[in-house]
């Protein structure tokens, strides 16, 4: 569990269970799913995403942050900006190839996200 009381095995659970819906969740959800007030995890919640990617992607699983967007992005999952350029420079760090089209990278890892959500029955993240 990192300093702001963010355990990524609730995390990865709360990501599982949108994502099965279809469904992507705000950074805010995320907190809450820990509950975590959002200012006590807000400086926390890069680097807490960063290590779910990156113990995903040692998993052979999709970038599972990739659901995880900003609250106007909520209902449709294509974010913009800073938030966009966030998950490019995780995944990048992660290995990942991004491209020039970071919209379209993320858009292809949603869809990733979305059908490991429907097959995956393992177990979760463990730190």
């Amino acid at each position: 569990m990192s300093e702001a009381g963010l355990d990524p095995t609730r995390s990865v659970a709360a990501i599982r269970t949108a994502a099965g819906k279809r469904r992507f969740l705000s950074y805010g959800d995320v907190a809450e799913a820990n509950g975590v007030p959002w200012n006590a995890a807000r400086r926390r919640m890069d680097p807490h995403l960063f290590g779910i990617c990156r113990d995903a992607t040692a998993r052979g699983w999709p970038l599972l942050s990739a659901v995880v967007v900003d609250r106007k992005s909520v209902t449709h999952g294509a974010m913009r900006g800073r938030p966009l350029i966030g998950f490019a420079r995780c995944a990048e760090r992660c290995g990942r190839i991004v491209g020039g089209d970071a919209a379209a990278f993320l858009a292809e890892e949603q869809e990733r996200v979305f059908a490991w959500a429907r097959e995956e029955v393992g177990d979760v993240v463990h730190h």
